[in-house]
């Protein structure tokens, strides 16, 4: 923690000495990581007077850019000025934007991050001091949060042009972090939303069909807005396949393509219709929950705790462990042990019934999905070759229950639910996997599919965009169906032979993972909450998470807490009701 403690040190200092400036103070007290002291001084631009730009950056700072506290939603921004890594564009593309985030409540944080490019760094790839001054600011920003009033699960990343790449870099890599650090109780480098002005770079620079290597999209990725001129090709071809990324990975983004503008508007005023991006970003950040004031919240949660609520009174939601690259599948065992998934390091855990958290299982064929059947059984959504498994609990003994359909590779088996007969359904979503070695998808849809106890395999409907999350009645005769690309839910009748009809719209709300309580109450998860409808489809109530949520389930030894998979951690919190059966 040694890098975090010296920076809040100089920040303590530099704070005492505040006056109508905002204050400045380095990021790296200690010596920025890779530096090696080859870099002539300093230069900004004009030599006199407000610096318009800024270049032979080796010693990072950041500047605070604090609201009135009338006016402070408890929101935070990282700043990351363009330049083309070689300098950074610093009034209008810096200075500007932290007053101006001051005057909507929020604190700006602008980042003088290194630049340009050392001499011994590749070519070809983004400069990685970069992100590491980025993600340090995040995680330093997060560690000040008490002290500066700031919500911790409501500071973003906005940066134009080559700090526009570096905003998406960051907001697609906080997995993993970029400098050395023995610290694992260091906070979260990961921005919460991410706001990009006419990024660069993020196209492939042999394979113009994709993005950038280093811009890896997934569902965990933060929401994301978009502002940028449609005669600025590079930006606009870059942002149309991250925007096509984020939908396939059903992340909320939000674009806006400015009839003209070019490059490097950044905050000046003018008459083009793209001097209006930050108005529209000030509405996208508002409608996305990250720009409240302090009673909104408290009012928010307020009314989450009237009586219809399933939620326990007082109740509030704990992370029980976290340090896991992303997390999926909870499911209870007869005790109420939960087991979940650790998908990118291919592990299935297990939190105990008695507070312990345990692994049970490596190399568990990537699983994402998980179910018990009624004799013990963990089935498994065996993500890495494309099959369905079942899992002796007792010896480990792993059987690949179904591995295509018609003689081509399934798109990949997401969750799964097994009825009280033993017969199970399961979603099957295209997700492109880094870890493939197959090729393209070969089914014709994504689809649901029936296993009957015999194993005999049916696909029951495939007429969805992109079903995902799936869950079923304690009495097995209702199906419930998340189609996530499609934003809407489907309730279907099921029949003895495993068939469906009457597939009804429950809502019009998708979901990654689902459970159900026992008064047929049905939990959605998307987004940084946990959804809860009735049986009918009617709304009742939220549950605020941390992190971006992916699957629940109800566990324990009375099976009234409910469990939930969100980003890199596993949460819990506890319930009125219990779950239904195996749920």
């Amino acid at each position: 923690m040694r890098f975090l403690s010296a920076f809040l040190l100089a920040l303590t200092l530099a704070l005492s000495l505040q006056a109508a400036d905002p204050p400045v103070f380095d990021l790296w007290p200690n010596g920025a990581p890779g530096e090696k002291g080859n870099v002539p001084e300093e230069k900004i631009t004009p030599a006199t007077g407000p610096p318009k730009s800024i270049t032979n950056v080796s010693k990072p700072t950041i500047t605070l850019y604090r609201p009135a506290k009338d006016k402070d939603t408890g929101a935070a921004v990282i700043i990351a000025p363009g330049g083309g890594y070689n300098v950074l564009a610093w009034e209008h593309e810096g200075t500007m934007v932290g007053e101006w985030l001051q005057s909507i409540g929020v604190t700006g944080v602008l980042v003088k991050y290194r630049v340009p490019r050392r001499v011994e760094q590749p070519k070809d790839a983004p400069p990685i001091g970069a992100l590491q001054d980025a993600q340090h600011a995040i995680t330093v920003t997060r560690g000040k949060a008490k002290e500066w009033g700031i919500d911790p699960n409501r500071i973003g990343m906005l940066g134009f042009s080559a700090g526009g790449h570096l905003t998406a870099w960051a907001a697609t890599n906080s997995d993993k972090r970029s400098y050395p650090t023995d610290d694992i109780a260091l906070p979260s480098c990961r921005p919460d939303f991410a706001v990009l002005i006419y990024p660069g770079g993020l196209v492939d620079k042999v394979n113009k069909d994709q993005l950038a290597p280093e811009i890896r999209v997934a569902k965990d990725t933060p929401p994301c807005f978009f502002a940028l001129a449609y005669n600025d090709n590079g930006p606009l071809d870059g942002s149309l396949k991250m925007m096509a990324a984020l939908k396939q990975a059903n992340v909320s983004a939000e674009l806006h393509v400015y009839s003209s503008g070019g490059h490097g508007f950044g905050m000046r005023a003018g008459d083009k219709p793209s001097a209006t991006w930050p108005k529209r970003c000030e509405e996208w950040m508002k409608a996305e929950g990250f720009l409240v004031t302090k009673k909104d919240v408290k009012d928010m949660k307020d009314a989450k705790t009237d009586a219809t609520s399933p939620v326990a009174p007082g109740a509030k939601i704990e992370k029980l462990a976290g340090g896991f690259k992303f997390t999926e599948g909870p499911a209870p065992d007869a005790e109420g042990n939960v087991y979940f998934t650790d998908q990118p390091n291919d592990k299935i855990l297990i939190w105990t019934a008695a507070g312990k958290l345990e692994t049970f299982m490596e190399k568990a064929g990537r699983s994402n999905g998980l179910c018990f059947d009624k004799d013990g059984t963990l089935w498994a959504c065996a993500d890495e070759k494309n099959e369905l498994w079942k899992i002796d609990v007792k010896t480990k003994e792993k059987t690949a229950v179904i591995k295509d359909h018609g003689g081509k590779l399934l798109n990949g088996p997401n969750d799964v639910w097994v009825r009280p007969d033993g017969g199970a359904y399961f979603t099957d979503p295209f997700y492109k996997r880094p870890y493939w070695t197959r090729g393209a998808q070969e089914q014709d849809t994504q689809a649901v599919y029936y296993v009957a106890p015999d194993g005999k395999l049916t696909r029951v409907d495939g007429e969805l965009k992109q079903p995902n999350g799936i869950i079923g009645t304690a009495d097995g005769k209702t199906l419930y169906v998340a189609d996530i690309g499609a934003g809407k839910t489907y309730s279907y009748e099921i029949a003895k032979d495993g068939s469906l009809s009457k597939r009804t719209l429950f809502c019009s709300q998708g979901s990654d993972g689902m459970t159900i309580d026992e008064n047929g109450n049905v939990y959605f998860t998307l987004g940084k909450a946990v959804t809860i409808y009735d049986k009918a489809g009617k709304k009742l109530t939220a549950i605020d998470v941390p992190e971006g949520t992916t699957n629940v389930c109800f566990g324990g030894k009375d099976m009234k807490t409910l469990f939930i998979t969100a980003g890199t951690s596993l949460y819990s919190v506890k319930m009125r009701v219990k779950g239904a059966a195996r749920q």
